[in-house]
């Protein structure tokens, strides 16, 4: 909260942010879900690709295990580039 302003809830409001439904618990769900729902109507932000854009925790899971290269290696893979999510 900034000056009485909930920036979680202004970014979804805004289009700029998904509602994270696994951790609505701790706070008013409903207005977050009305809150998207709003936004989604407007087609702006994250809402204006054609088809949709990736979730975050849809992003993350596609990610789990994935091996990043070392470039600088002629390609090789390093255990320690390997970034689990």
């Amino acid at each position: 909260m900034i000056s009485d302003t909930n920036i979680n809830l202004a970014m979804v409001e805004n289009s700029q942010a998904f509602v994270y439904r696994q951790y609505l618990s701790g706070c008013d769900a409903k207005d977050y879900l009305d809150a998207e729902f709003r936004a989604s109507r407007h087609c702006y932000g994250v809402w204006q690709v054609e088809g949709g854009i990736t979730p975050p925790w849809d992003f993350r899971r596609s990610r789990r295990g994935a091996v990043i290269t070392d470039v600088t290696t002629t390609g090789a893979q390093l255990s320690r580039w390997q970034r689990r999510w």
